[in-house]
């Protein structure tokens, strides 16, 4: 297990224990202090969601995106998910993406029969949203064998509907059981999608304290390296001198590095 897996676990222990021994309001209290110290929003959520609570919130219940083991989501099965397609005998117009299920009726141009998302509908294509292979094999919502910078890019999908879609429930088989809680499966990709995102971060912050060289070649003069305000596509008020950084485990690479201060 990677130390970012680890450390989301440790968040969320620490804010199970805090949810024990005090109140979930004490916990809450210290997830707004991790917060502020510049832990990603999504790794603790992602803590919460481990530990089986939710972070309180202004929004009303089917504003707000549903978690697993919610007692008031409905439960649906696949064959039940297909009804709700959009056709002329159907019940609406949902989809589903890593098993959380969502009313589309309000993007019915799009996912109705004819529209462009169409064959999104009625089903779990999550793999889909990533691939671009809209076969019947490739609308599936087994997406095992994608790396992990993919399933942050289905998790975004996710957040999409979240934030504009009304989400009715949860759909049993890969990803939520018959309970409504989270499979196996699930947690795995959530755990992946938790590591890419705080080694993402990790590589943001150290960017920003060593941002990379511009360089260029050419036949007459070869290689060159140099700095400047923007060089690595970090702003900043400084210039800098080019160095060669060496991290374990790392391939060398230039950076710029302050000559003062």
């Amino acid at each position: 297990m990677g130390s970012s897996a680890i450390t989301t676990i440790a968040i969320g222990l620490f804010l199970l224990v805090s949810a024990v021994y005090f109140s979930p309001d004490s916990s809450r209290s210290f997830s707004t202090v991790l917060s502020n110290i510049g832990i990603p929003e999504r790794y603790l959520k992602t803590a919460w969601s481990w530990i089986g609570l939710t972070e309180k919130s202004d929004q009303q219940p089917n504003e707000s995106k549903s978690s697993g083991g919610d007692d008031n989501a409905k439960l649906f099965t696949v064959d039940e998910l297909k009804k709700y397609d959009g056709g002329p005998d159907s019940d609406g117009l949902y989809l589903a993406i890593l098993g959380e299920v969502f009313d589309v009726e309000k993007g019915a141009q799009h996912y109705r029969p004819g529209g462009g998302y169409s064959f999104f509908t009625g089903r779990d294509a999550s793999r889909a949203y990533i691939t671009g292979d809209f076969t019947e094999n490739g609308l599936t919502d087994d997406v095992s064998g994608l790396d992990d910078a993919s399933l942050v890019g289905i998790e975004d999908w996710l957040s999409f509907y979240s934030e504009e879609y009304k989400p009715v429930g949860k759909l049993i088989g890969r990803y939520y059981d018959q309970n409504g809680n989270p499979t196996k499966e699930l947690l795995t990709v959530r755990e992946k999608v938790a590591k890419h995102q705080k080694n993402k971060w990790l590589e943001d912050k150290d960017k920003e304290i060593f941002p990379p060289c511009n360089s260029e070649w050419s036949k007459e003069k070869g290689s060159r390296v140099w700095c400047t305000k923007k060089s690595g596509g970090v702003e900043r008020n400084w210039v800098g001198v080019p160095r060669e950084l060496h991290l374990k485990g790392k391939d060398p690479r230039c950076v710029c590095v302050k000559n003062y201060g």
